[in-house]
């Protein structure tokens, strides 16, 4: 009987220890970071691609991904992508895109640990998409999420991107957060700097290929 009393008292105890959040992540966003946003020659705009054919990736995403696998971070993507809501683009062409992208990675060795996506846009034409949705970056909602699914510490963390959302959602989660800013000029800054408020990126970049260099930071 003591012996059943014991193992009782160690499994209860074991219960009421606190969830320690171990691991570290690389939070990306997609288009910008992963994969080039596309120019679209027929309206002269850069967006985001909307088919296979439009996909490139970036120059050194692969080199990075690799590395941060290396030193041990998880690779999760994070990205508003509300084409289909806002019938921009088909739900078969958005999965094809999804799908295309997950098999180049694995092509050069590289498998994501999550993908999160958020569909949902305050104006969408379509209404199961039409809501303004706690998952949507600035919200820190699908990396606090991801933290939960995948034993991750926040602050061990990084969230990369090109954009003011990434980084308002990267800083308030309590990630470090580095801003790809692929066209760095005067006006471009003050834009940003303008949209960020009190916010700073922990790091401002030029390109992918810089990233590497700012893990010993």
């Amino acid at each position: 009987m003591g012996k059943i009393t014991t193992a009782v008292i160690l499994i209860s105890m074991h219960m009421q220890r606190p969830f320690l959040y171990e691991k570290k992540a690389l939070f990306l966003d997609r288009d910008g970071i992963i994969i080039k946003m596309y120019y679209d020659r027929n309206f002269g705009i850069i967006d985001t691609p909307l088919s296979v054919s439009q996909i490139e990736f970036v120059p050194g995403i692969f080199e990075l991904l690799r590395y941060a696998k290396q030193l041990g971070y998880l690779l999760i993507l994070i990205s508003n992508q509300p084409g289909v809501g806002i019938k921009k683009i088909s739900l078969k062409r958005y999965n094809e895109i999804k799908a295309y992208i997950s098999k180049v990675l694995q092509k050069h060795g590289i498998t994501l640990n999550g993908q999160y996506y958020c569909m949902h846009h305050p104006y969408a034409s379509i209404l199961k998409y039409r809501k303004e949705c706690p998952d949507r970056k600035p919200s820190t909602d699908l990396l606090i999420k991801a933290s939960k699914d995948f034993n991750i510490d926040l602050k061990k963390s990084w969230m990369i991107g090109d954009g003011i959302y990434d980084i308002i959602a990267g800083y308030e989660a309590g990630c470090k957060t580095v801003l790809v800013g692929n066209i760095i000029e005067a006006e471009y800054l003050r834009i940003l700097e303008e949209k960020l408020g009190n916010i700073r990126p922990t790091f401002l970049v030029k390109n992918i290929k810089e990233i590497k260099t700012l893990f010993a930071s």
